[in-house]
């Protein structure tokens, strides 16, 4: 079977396939322990525990200490992408209110313009009937609307 170039060929490749490769690769090294585990992985583009489960087909033998590392790894790195994940969709969220906010129009006189007349003249909610001082200045009181009710 040729399996091109890559780390996507290499990962359709089962154990049986690259044991020769792997049995011939595995006799020039001098690592061990997670070093051996680390080279293995980056070699044949196994993830972590199919390193340890097939250097250990291949007589190598781990301590607990070192397999449980390796687990440890795992645990840390599936949390550090669900932190990502959290913060993506914040990010989404506040994105999405500014941009619903950001929709409103507002001016010195209203806290929302509902539409303009004919003549051009607009018309809503002032910012008294909203309950925010109009005398106040505009970045006031575009702050004191967003705090109260977006």
């Amino acid at each position: 079977m040729k399996a091109g170039k890559g780390k996507a060929a290499k990962k359709k490749i089962t154990f049986e396939q690259r044991k020769t490769k792997a049995e011939k690769w595995l006799s020039t090294q001098e690592l061990t322990g997670n070093a051996l585990i680390k080279a293995y992985r980056k070699k044949f583009a196994v993830d972590r525990l199919k390193a340890v489960s097939e250097l250990q087909k291949l007589g190598k033998t781990f301590t607990k200490e070192e397999i449980s590392k390796e687990k440890q790894a795992i645990e840390a790195y599936k949390r550090q992408q669900q932190q990502k994940k959290i913060k993506r969709r914040q990010k989404r969220l506040e994105k999405k209110q500014q941009s619903e906010y950001s929709l409103l129009e507002q001016d010195d006189m209203f806290c929302y313009i509902a539409g303009y007349t004919s003549g051009g003249v607009p018309y809503g909610l002032t910012w008294e009937e909203v309950g925010i001082d109009g005398d106040l200045p505009f970045d006031i009181k575009t702050e004191l609307y967003k705090n109260r009710f977006v």
